[in-house]
């Protein structure tokens, strides 16, 4: 017998939904499998069925409770899905399908374990039916097999058959879904500058309802390669955050409290890659978020897993499922496009001059941050002029040391740059983050008849700065007194 997926059809014959969906040698008669074809991405989203009793966990009614999934299947272009790869979370499904917290192939063992991606499009994690009408119209079925859901989508195939949309049409919960054509995946195509924003109250995320937006979250994050050592993929860059007005109730039911007098937060943070997959363009990575801006969420730790998508892969699927190395109870989905994110950190090169009122000179740099990703270098030194010092703050120690700066007639400064950097990235409701660096002639011997010329070095600098020539360990700029 020839199954089509037609809605009688499944409304009759509901016992196969409780198992893996059936292959098909080649598509039932009428019908096309070549609408989808290779590797695609999948973000499923939706609510738990809320039968209208107030339960312990949903008062008052109504209160439906979030939930969503993410990852890739694979399609042979007749009708069969052979493998797949999806991260999915229930919160306390009443419709007897899936349960609390995140289902995932395999774990990160490293941080808790946390959930994440297998790497590969595997027929051991999902597998399913699919077919078309001549007028783009289908079904889609995938049996995931950890978290034991299954589903079957009413969808529609887009012009180029490279994304595709729909309903979820088997008994189950109210679920969508967004197909998205992935190109093959290269190493390169994981390091981009993306515009991240958070479903508000969808795909998993706690608490909300309806209409109401739980959580509104947009990122400015930027992945490169490790300027020292051109080959270690890290990243950055600024949240902008807000939980329902402030109004947190897993901190303070009833009270605003995040920040005093608002709901929005604003932080920063830098993102280590735990694990990059080209098998089926996924990634694991943590954000370590700063107190820059007086953020108080300073210190926490957010894992996040990507699936990548489009033409170029440019775009991504993105879910939080770790919170500070533990498994977050929920998924947090959201959706990452391609964006422009200039800006780089920059000082710049510094002369300094003797003459015979000043024998000492200085030369105060001036260190800008307009990148969206925060500065970090594990220490500051000069290169090849020993006769200039590095002068911070805690180097002002006595009238007349050092030269120029913190004499008992001179007020000031010198420097107000950390040693070990932390420069917050910018954001558009603050100014650019900027500190300052000393530099001061304190020997003798730095004349100009005996130049001496060498380079300020922000050593283990965690990405490129405007104008710096990057060695194996460090970003520079070039110094010179005489």
């Amino acid at each position: 017998m020839k199954r089509n997926f037609s809605l009688l059809t499944l409304a009759a014959a509901g016992a196969w939904l409780l198992a893996a969906a059936p292959a098909f040698a080649t598509c039932p008669a009428g019908f096309t499998g070549t609408a989808l074809n290779g590797t695609y991405a999948v973000r499923i989203e939706g609510f738990v069925t809320d039968t209208g009793a107030c339960l312990t966990d949903n008062c008052p009614d109504p209160t439906p409770k979030s939930e969503g999934g993410f990852g890739v299947i694979t399609a042979d272009g007749a009708c069969d899905i052979t493998g797949g790869d999806i991260i999915f979370s229930v919160q306390g499904s009443t419709s007897g399908i899936g349960g609390g917290g995140i289902t995932a192939p395999t774990t990160f063992p490293e941080l808790g374990p946390i959930p994440t991606f297998s790497g590969t499009a595997s027929s051991a994690n999902d597998v399913g039916t699919y077919q078309f009408d001549s007028n783009s119209t289908g079904t889609v079925a995938i049996h995931d097999i950890p978290s034991g859901n299954t589903w079957v989508f009413g969808v529609v195939s887009e012009l180029g058959n490279t994304e595709m949309r729909g309903a979820r049409v088997n008994p189950g919960d109210p679920l969508n879904i967004l197909i998205e054509k992935q190109a093959t995946v290269t190493a390169a195509q994981f390091l981009n500058q993306d515009a991240l924003t958070f479903d508000a109250a969808g795909g998993g995320t706690a608490g909300g309802a309806l209409g109401v937006g739980f959580d509104a979250v947009s990122v400015a994050v930027t992945e490169h390669l490790d300027p020292e050592t051109s080959t270690t993929p890290e990243g950055g860059g600024t949240i902008f955050f807000n939980v329902d007005n402030g109004y947190d109730s897993t901190v303070v039911p009833g009270v605003q409290v995040i920040p005093p007098g608002g709901g929005a937060l604003v932080c920063d943070f830098h993102q280590t890659i735990l694990a990059q997959h080209l098998g089926d363009g996924t990634q694991l990575s943590n954000a370590s978020v700063n107190s820059d801006y007086s953020c108080p969420l300073g210190g926490a730790a957010f894992t996040t897993a990507t699936v990548l998508w489009g033409s170029s892969n440019g775009n991504a699927f993105a879910g939080t499922v770790g919170t500070n190395g533990t498994a977050s109870p929920a998924l947090a989905l959201g959706q990452a496009n391609r964006a422009i994110i200039p800006g780089a950190p920059i000082a710049g090169a510094s002369v300094l001059v003797a003459s015979v009122s000043n024998p000492h000179p200085s030369h105060t740099v001036t260190v800008t941050n307009s990148a969206t990703e925060p500065l970090d270098w594990t220490s500051l030194s000069l290169s090849s002029v020993p006769d200039v010092t590095i002068e911070l703050n805690n180097s002002c120690t006595a009238a007349g040391t050092p030269y120029a700066c913190c004499t008992g007639n001179i007020t000031g400064t010198c420097g107000t740059c950390p040693t070990v950097g932390d420069l917050a990235a910018f954001n558009p409701l603050f100014p650019k983050p900027t500190c300052t660096i000393v530099l001061q002639d304190t020997g003798a011997t730095c004349t100009t008849g005996a130049p001496e010329v060498g380079t300020l070095n922000f050593n283990g600098a965690d990405h490129a700065m405007t104008g710096a020539a990057a060695t194996a360990t460090a970003e520079t700029y070039s110094v010179k007194c005489q």
